[in-house]
């Protein structure tokens, strides 16, 4: 699940900014939780995690550049999108705080949209994880849940005679019962293409196609059926130019 959290001291703005996420974030579908802070201290004191902040840069107490820079301390890995109705402030945003993007007040839907699919496709996806229920690990250990990195999981597969679904690491096999169409459904917009009946790759791990096989960075090779052949190649081809 993402973490999203927007500071920004003025409350007209902070709740415009949290409609516009809101929406962005039901279209393309995605698990979040999305928090908001009228001041950068209530943040950084009330936040375990955070993927994505939204900041303000003008705010009294202490300015989002700031407030930037003491979260990237905290979380590395967080990304940052400024929003600013004074453009001199951009330059100093991007070079002292590492911000993803920034935008100018007032807030287009329009722009923010594009700033958000642009920082999700870069690197969101493979930050996301879920949770699996009643999970049977290679020992036979049963687990009442599992929490999982997407970018951890190498394919998934459906097993026909267990009527389960087996989860492929780079060092352990889990697997659980479900529809092999749920799995399909939820995963593809994660960047996961089925090759064949049954099988769910995640593009990520994907080192090569030759013939109808794909080459997989563990050392496996999976069959490509011959109807999906095309659209897999699509598909593969889309995603590495958007990843280059």
């Amino acid at each position: 699940m993402l973490e999203i959290a927007i500071c920004d001291d003025n409350i007209d703005d902070l709740n415009n900014t949290k409609m516009l996420l809101q929406a962005i974030f039901s279209e393309q579908k995605l698990e979040y939780e999305l928090k908001t802070f009228t001041s950068a201290n209530e943040l950084l004191n009330n936040t375990l995690k955070i993927d994505i902040g939204i900041l303000d840069i003008v705010m009294v107490e202490h300015n989002g550049i700031e407030l930037g820079r003491k979260l990237k301390e905290k979380f590395p890995d967080i990304s940052l999108i400024y929003t600013t109705g004074y453009e001199q402030y951009v330059v100093q945003a991007i070079n002292n705080a590492h911000a993803y993007s920034y935008l100018c007040k007032p807030l287009n839907r329009d722009d923010m949209r594009t700033q958000i699919i642009d920082l999700l496709n870069g690197f969101s996806k493979k930050k996301i994880e879920k949770e699996f229920y009643k999970v049977i690990d290679s020992k036979q250990k049963e687990h009442a849940v599992i929490k999982l990195k997407l970018e951890d999981i190498i394919y998934f597969e459906y097993i026909k005679r267990k009527r389960r679904i087996a989860i492929v690491l780079e060092n352990e096999i889990y697997e659980y019962e479900c529809a092999f169409e749920s799995i399909v459904k939820e995963f593809e917009q994660f960047d996961f293409a089925v090759n064949c009946r049954g099988n769910l790759v995640n593009l990520r791990h994907v080192v090569k196609i030759k013939g109808y096989k794909v080459f997989l960075d563990n050392g496996e090779e999976l069959a490509i059926s011959q109807r999906r052949i095309a659209d897999f190649r699509v598909i593969l081809n889309n995603f590495l130019q958007i990843n280059s």
